[in-house]
């Protein structure tokens, strides 16, 4: 697996291009690949790369549909014939993401239709990788994580950050269920694991076990000292 990493937009939101390496240089032109998330600026990011490579865009999946995440769906979309995957519940921000932005945009976001829906525990293949979807719902209705647990890496958008976690006061947000999400589907993944978030810098679940304050919350209100296993 190879990662490539793009900030992209006014709020310095990240997508990631996901490539299936086993097929570089064997099967040139055809190395399966996804993106995800699509912020302001992603296509002027990625097409290039995506050109001079020649690499097979299979799936854009979305980890939630906030506008900092998905301005370049469309485009992206019509540029590399991809297939858009989004959760049920946070489909209607991207059929309607003027009307159902919290404050009037200087710009307008082209809708779109999405092809797949994503549901917790979906398995998602891209050439020989495949990767599980986790509803991770809090930071909004329908937000998701993608982990791939072959390669010991999650996807987290704005459920986890690095000694932080998504912000809950958008409509559609819930701090309880942001931290119900987090301890049910998030610590339990081995402390290897590292983490891509949708903002910031990659980190490792078991960092945030031992650091993040958001986490040492809910481990104390279950009477549960963090501790780092350096062997998961």
């Amino acid at each position: 697996m190879e990662i490539i990493p793009f900030e992209c937009g006014p709020l310095a939101t990240n997508c990631y291009l996901v490539i299936d390496n086993l097929y570089v240089g064997v099967n040139s032109g055809t190395a399966p690949t996804l993106i995800i998330d699509a912020p302001p600026d992603a296509a002027l990011h990625l097409l290039p790369v995506i050109e001079e490579r020649k690499l097979k865009v299979e799936k854009i999946i979305l980890t939630h549909t906030h506008w900092d995440h998905t301005l370049d769906t469309a485009e992206l979309k019509r540029k590399t014939n991809a297939a858009v995957y989004v959760h049920k519940e946070d489909e209607y921000r991207l059929l309607n993401p003027n009307e159902t932005s919290i404050f009037k945009l200087p710009f307008k976001i082209e809708p779109v239709k999405p092809d797949r829906y994503l549901f917790h525990g979906m398995k998602i293949n891209c050439g020989s990788l495949e990767f599980e979807v986790l509803h991770t719902p809090g930071h909004t209705e329908g937000g998701i994580c993608l982990i791939n647990h072959e390669n010991r890496i999650a996807f987290t958008g704005d459920t986890l950050f690095c000694r932080s976690v998504g912000r809950t006061d958008f409509p559609g947000g819930s701090w309880e269920l942001l931290l119900q999400s987090i301890e049910k589907h998030l610590l339990p993944l081995p402390d290897g694991i590292k983490v891509y978030p949708g903002h910031g810098i990659p980190t490792t679940i078991g960092e945030e076990r031992m650091y993040n304050p958001f986490i040492e919350q809910i481990m104390e209100q279950n009477g549960v000292m963090p501790v780092l296993n350096n062997n998961n």
